[in-house]
């Protein structure tokens, strides 16, 4: 997210970010065919930073946070089906770079070969998809008009704090819930809200530059060990569903081990990183964040 609240006037400064972010989402699903894959991840997430923008203003926006935010991940789920093909087919190049020497064999080059031509058949119904981006489009334009009727009335740091709080302190919440139960729902769920954390970081970095940088770093390094590990969970899933799109028996139970090490690999490092992360109390790194501001907007 290239977007950031600055302490100047924070209500002007959501409701800018919020059009920047409409446009982006916009300009990517405009892109041409030979783009589409990749304009379609781009505006997807767009939605969840917007998301994230949503829950930072949680408190003021009351009942409309609600409306907004469901649009938004209705929004994100027409399009859920022309990008998973595709995210399984880079989930699968991830763990080739972790083991080499196996995903070199020809079985394995086979399996992906399989999913390749999965992917192209997801893609290959142009005309449903164009459907789909116009509506999305003429929806997104639509959002825009509502951002000026948001109530944003709170002044200042207290326009945020609450989002602030809760978005963190449910990020603990769900790291307390993963430690004692490692299921993919789980994780999954922590994943969602160390994003929203991570992408609420990013927003304030002007307040305190290098040190917000500096936990939006590891925050980004904590998404991305829970989202690779979100992305092999999907694979499992798949190769339980469809089997045959991975080969003979053997190879699949090969597959399924390989997944297994490496899912358990990247589950050790982010509840290490996320312990480091998730230490401090809700209020306590509130009243840190205000002093940021504070001392910014002097």
């Amino acid at each position: 997210m290239g977007y950031k609240l600055r302490p100047r006037d924070p209500a002007a400064e959501v409701r800018k970010v919020a059009r920047q972010a409409i446009e982006k989402a916009v300009e990517a699903l405009s892109a041409p065919p030979a783009e589409r894959g990749e304009g379609v991840h781009q505006a997807r997430k767009r939605f969840k930073e917007l998301r994230a923008l949503l829950r930072l203003v949680r408190k003021p926006l009351g009942k409309q946070f609600q409306r907004e935010n469901h649009w938004l991940r209705d929004l994100g789920r027409e399009l859920a089906e022309s990008r998973d093909a595709t995210a399984m087919l880079e989930s699968w190049d991830a763990l080739a770079a972790r083991f080499p020497e196996p995903f070199a064999e020809p079985v394995f080059r086979q399996a992906k070969q399989r999913l390749q031509a999965r992917a192209t058949h997801a893609e290959s119904g142009v005309a449903e998809i164009d459907t789909r981006l116009a509506k999305v489009m003429g929806e997104l334009n639509d959002g825009q008009t509502r951002i000026d009727d948001w109530p944003l009335q709170a002044k200042g740091f207290d326009l945020l704090a609450a989002g602030i709080e809760r978005t963190y302190a449910d990020g603990c919440a769900e790291q307390a819930r993963v430690r004692l139960d490692l299921s993919d729902e789980q994780l999954h769920q922590w994943r969602k809200r160390v994003k929203d954390h991570w992408y609420q970081t990013r927003l304030l970095a002007p307040s305190w530059p290098m040190l917000m940088q500096l936990r939006s770093d590891s925050l980004k390094k904590l998404a991305d060990l829970l989202g690779d590990d979100h992305d092999l969970a999907v694979m499992r899933q798949l190769l339980q569903q469809q089997p045959a799109l991975f080969g003979d028996e053997a190879m699949q139970e090969r597959l399924g081990n390989l997944i297994a090490e490496r899912r358990s690999e990247l589950q050790s490092a982010a509840l290490k990183l996320g312990g480091e992360l998730y230490v401090q109390a809700p209020a306590e790194l509130v009243a840190r964040w205000r002093r940021y501001w504070d001392g910014a907007a002097e």
